[in-house]
């Protein structure tokens, strides 16, 4: 990774932190869960997830603490059985009002994970497109 990144995320059915292995592995970063986590200081790229429709209330917390001097660019993922970003909208919308510059481009996965789910969620094509996602976070924060 060209930048200085971290990758953090909240994951009680394991498939934001499958997403945010993927992604610390191609950028070349170690993926860290909220709580605890230990509080970011000068990171040019935090990418930042969580499962559900909602973001949890650790990962709105988490939110709360940053600045700009902490983060100064957030990318987001979120991975839910419904393909909603509603939970993208919610991270967005608190990080920009903690002046983190959050990047256009997000991810969103079905990402059902538990017992239950059937299968394997996220898969692998879209663990493969978190990888991708990475790549392209990093090219618009390098201006390329």
């Amino acid at each position: 990774m060209k930048v200085k990144g971290r990758v953090h995320y909240v994951s009680a059915k394991g498939s934001a932190e499958m997403v945010a292995e993927a992604i610390a592995r191609e950028m070349k970063v170690v993926k860290e869960p909220l709580l605890p986590a230990y509080m970011p200081e000068g990171v040019v790229l935090m990418f930042l997830g969580c499962e559900g429709t909602k973001a949890d209330k650790t990962t709105m917390e988490f939110i709360k603490s940053l600045n700009k001097s902490r983060v100064a660019n957030a990318a987001l993922f979120a991975c839910n059985g419904k393909n909603s970003d509603a939970a993208i909208q919610q991270m967005a919308a608190a990080l920009k009002a903690q002046g983190v510059n959050v990047l256009p481009k997000t991810f969103v996965c079905n990402g059902k994970g538990g017992l239950f789910a059937g299968g394997k969620h996220p898969s692998d094509q879209e663990l493969e497109a978190a990888r991708k996602f990475a790549n392209e976070c990093e090219k618009l924060v390098l201006g390329e």
